[in-house]
């Protein structure tokens, strides 16, 4: 039997957290993207210095 009282709790409940859902998402790929960003530059950075040991160092992008 269902309750219909935990159904109703469950649906606002539900309701509010839609958007903060929305939001905590939004962060994650955020952060996400910057990771890659970051990773792909120390891995390129790695491998320039592997090939070219004489080049400047410290280079900004």
């Amino acid at each position: 039997m269902k309750n219909p009282w935990m159904s109703a709790w469950l649906s606002a409940a539900n309701g509010l957290m839609a958007p903060a859902r929305g939001q905590i998402m939004t962060e994650m790929q955020k952060s996400q993207r910057q990771m890659m960003l970051d990773w792909q530059r120390l891995w390129i950075e790695s491998w320039l210095a592997m090939w070219f040991p004489a080049a400047p160092k410290g280079r900004k992008w």
